[in-house]
């Protein structure tokens, strides 16, 4: 209990707390104080409310606020900026990586998209009925030129 008491006394002496509150922590403690202690400490203890103090300690929080949203914002924009050619410069490499791997691809449908073009082709050829060099234009089972039955070899 000696402890605490001191540790008041303490908050008190480094103006962290002001009087009455040191004697209303102490009354909690168990040992009200005399009235030699409050009257030694009198112009420390705020007696009744001071709307003003209030204002005044609310009126600098806003400014520190304000100053620290200042740096912040000013801190940002100066990372932005020298961060900004960091992230154009990704940007492109990403773009010329996505844009090499699209032509890769469209690369590969092309070859596939004409493989099956000339294996279509080629089927088609084996299975004409005409005799004639070129395809007739067949494109199943029956032949274009109306002959049903498989070409001879």
């Amino acid at each position: 209990m000696k402890e605490e008491r001191l540790m008041v006394l303490n908050l008190l002496n480094e103006g962290k707390i002001t009087a009455d509150e040191a004697a209303k922590l102490l009354d909690a403690l168990g040992k009200p104080l005399g009235p030699e202690f409050k009257n030694k400490h009198r112009h420390h203890a705020h007696v009744e409310f001071d709307g003003s103090e209030m204002e005044e300690k609310l009126k600098k929080f806003t400014q520190a606020a304000e100053s620290f949203s200042k740096d912040f914002g000013e801190k940002i924009s100066v990372t932005f900026k020298e961060l900004e050619p960091k992230f154009k410069k990704t940007a492109k490499v990403v773009m010329e990586k996505t844009a090499s791997v699209v032509d890769d691809l469209a690369k590969a449908l092309n070859e596939s998209v004409r493989s099956m073009e000339e294996k279509m082709k080629t089927a088609c050829e084996d299975e004409c009925c005409c005799e004639e060099e070129e395809s007739c234009g067949c494109e199943e089972d029956n032949c274009a030129c109306g002959d049903d039955a498989p070409k001879e070899n």
